[in-house]
């Protein structure tokens, strides 16, 4: 008799202990399934707050940027209404200076303006040359108001000019006189198909027409 109640107490505690097992093991799933149901409803819940948000702003940041943008374009546009009546006149003012300055760069002007009694080629030459500079580095800063082809126009015609004095003095002798170098770059002159300088001129008129 007590050999078989001792077999029922062995056997109570093997199935006891397992019981316990599952029971643990049931219960531990059952508290993940009950954490992940509650983070998923967290999860949703905070979806539900943020997608609103997220598409209230979009719209809101969108709308502003239109309305910015349009600002911004008529602000420009009443600027530029306003400057229109004082940048022509300074525009103008750009062309009308650079197309005395291609006229005083001139070869023929140049030589009679510079011509003095006694004087030498080499002399005259330096002049020459020092005048055509200072023309051109005083008027630089009327690049600004004219077109990028105007004045590359205008610095191709600056070398022209120096070009013809440079050929026209290499064919006198070291002894040449102020005259001599005067006519030679007549001469020069004459065999170019076209005036630098009155070309350039021309070209000013045309775009200048474009601006009135």
């Amino acid at each position: 008799m007590s050999l078989k109640f001792d077999k029922f107490k062995i056997r109570f505690k093997y199935n006891n202990s397992e019981f316990f097992k599952v029971y643990k093991n049931n219960y531990f799933c059952l508290e993940m399934m009950i954490l992940e149901t509650t983070t998923f409803s967290l999860i949703v819940d905070i979806l539900k707050f943020i997608i609103p948000a997220i598409i209230v702003f979009s719209a809101t940041y969108i709308m502003m940027r239109q309305f910015l943008e349009e600002d911004y374009k008529k602000k420009l546009l009443e600027i530029k209404e306003k400057n229109a009546g004082v940048i022509t006149p300074i525009k103008l003012q750009a062309y009308e200076r650079l197309t005395i300055l291609l006229e005083r760069i001139a070869p023929e002007n140049l030589v009679i303006s510079l011509s003095k009694p006694k004087q030498t080629a080499a002399e005259l030459k330096q002049l020459i040359n020092f005048q055509v500079t200072e023309e051109f580095n005083h008027n630089i800063s009327q690049q600004v108001y004219i077109s990028s082809q105007a004045w590359e126009l205008i610095k191709l015609i600056r070398e022209q000019v120096l070009q013809i004095v440079d050929i026209s003095y290499k064919d006198l002798p070291d002894n040449a006189k102020g005259t001599d170098l005067g006519k030679a770059i007549i001469n020069e002159l004459m065999n170019h198909k076209s005036h630098p300088t009155r070309s350039g001129i021309e070209f000013l008129k045309k775009e200048i027409s474009l601006v009135m």
